[in-house]
């Protein structure tokens, strides 16, 4: 499953994204791949696809509202074919959603999207992570006095 608002498609415009663009090709070729938006109805998209010759998935899925509930709606329509499913998403809080439902997410963010708010892309840096998984392993390796009464 990919969205296409923030994956394929430049929100509030015409415009697609190259990597969204990769990535759809990319995938088509050895996944059935489904669309998910909650802008378009099915014409409007099938007419925006046409345009750039994106064809070949697998179907479209409106989505009834914007945010976590409507995508949540939506995946729910293809829940049987779910197996090895994986939803590439641009939204922290619907990913959030997702997972929490029991999808494989796979959040993407483009450079020009940018953050809806700002808090939006609190998400802490590879990093940070690496450096404090390493840190717990560490503090788990030295040896602790025993608690004197």
């Amino acid at each position: 499953m990919l969205v296409v608002e923030g994956v394929l498609r430049i929100p509030g415009t015409e415009g697609h994204y190259d990597t969204g663009w990769g990535l759809y090709q990319a995938l088509n070729k050895n996944c059935r791949l489904h669309l998910l938006s909650h802008t378009w109805t099915e014409q409007d998209i099938a007419l925006w696809l046409t345009k750039r010759h994106i064809t070949g998935h697998q179907s479209y899925l409106h989505s009834p509202e914007p945010g976590p509930a409507g995508r949540l709606e939506a995946l729910q329509r293809i829940r049987p074919q779910r197996i090895g499913a994986l939803v590439i998403e641009s939204d922290p809080a619907c990913a959030a959603a997702e997972l929490a439902a029991g999808w494989s997410t796979a959040l993407i963010t483009s450079a020009l999207q940018g953050p809806k708010q700002p808090d939006a892309l609190a998400i802490r840096p590879w990093d940070d992570l690496a450096q404090a998984v390493e840190r717990q392993h560490d503090l788990r390796l030295i040896p602790h006095a025993p608690e004197q009464p």
